[in-house]
């Protein structure tokens, strides 16, 4: 049920209909609280719904290159299952590190590759966030556009980076007490 309810959070904040998910072979997915989800009982198009080939990583390669960005650089590689982190966590990526990375943050995106001999060289785009690549994406509407315009305009990177430092000292600090509860 978490996951299923991330997503039905994450379908309603963000201004544009979800279409596809591709998933990994996880049961986390492959459950009938997600199958559910996906056929969208609410009105809305289903969701189309493909799975990654079992132990091909390069399937989810977009997925995978922003693991160690996204989740590693900031928790590191350690599982959480304290209720009181999960929940520090789930409030520092949807108030913080996302409006950041997302509005204010840009980012380099794979042009081309090309094999000389043995040489990959590879051509990148000019660097821009997210936002403004959907801002100039002819798959949103103007209604689209605008609410995301609105949703960058009541934003600050300033505080945004600012409360996410105080947060992940907030998390750091309930790992720690976590890890030794009696402060020794």
């Amino acid at each position: 049920l978490g996951i299923r309810q991330q997503f039905v959070d994450l379908d309603k904040s963000i201004p544009f209909e979800i279409i596809a998910i591709n998933i990994d072979n996880g049961s986390e997915f492959l459950n009938n609280h997600m199958i559910n989800f996906m056929r969208r009982e609410n009105g809305k198009k289903p969701i189309i719904f493909t799975r990654s080939r079992a132990y091909k990583k390069t399937d989810n390669c977009y997925v995978e290159q922003k693991n160690f960005t996204h989740v590693r650089e900031l928790f590191g590689y350690q599982r959480f299952e304290n209720k009181r982190l999960v929940d520090l966590m789930n409030d520092i990526y949807k108030n913080y590190w996302n409006p950041l990375q997302n509005f204010f943050l840009p980012t380099f995106k794979l042009k081309e590759k090309i094999r000389v001999g043995s040489k990959i060289i590879k051509k990148y785009d000019k660097p821009q966030t997210p936002y403004n690549r959907l801002m100039k994406s002819p798959h949103l509407s103007e209604e689209q556009k605008k609410r995301l315009f609105d949703m960058k305009s009541k934003l600050n990177p300033f505080e945004l980076k600012s409360l996410l430092e105080l947060k992940l000292k907030l998390f750091f600090d309930e790992l720690r007490k976590s890890k030794n509860p009696e402060g020794f």
